[in-house]
């Protein structure tokens, strides 16, 4: 599926909600953020993933009805989206911390 036709379908969708359209710093990691209205869950589709799909597994997917198994772990803590699976053991412990909301330094 086209990406223009796949914003155009989530935006016409009554159940779902473009949250979010992140350019990445390299070709490969656009990605949008589309928001379950009924849910309030938050699914990140890579560019490369709308293109692989038909509308009706994207749309299972972002309603929950399907395994998103085939989108990419992110995180916006460092600015942008990101993939986590990249990166290393300091920064996957930051974003543990900050899930957790514990931001106290130990001992102190």
């Amino acid at each position: 599926m086209k990406p223009s036709e796949f914003f155009w379908r989530v935006e016409s969708d009554e159940r779902l909600r473009g949250v979010d359209l992140q350019v990445g710093g390299t070709p490969g990691e656009d990605v949008m953020v589309v928001e379950d209205l009924k849910t309030g869950y938050k699914t990140i589709f890579a560019v490369q993933v709308i293109l692989e799909h038909a509308w009706e597994d994207l749309r299972a997917m972002a309603t929950g009805e399907k395994n998103i198994s085939p989108l990419y772990h992110v995180s916006r803590i460092v600015g942008y989206y990101s993939r986590i699976e990249n990166w290393n053991k300091s920064k996957l412990a930051e974003l543990a911390d900050r899930r957790r909301g514990d931001y106290a330094i130990p001992g102190v």
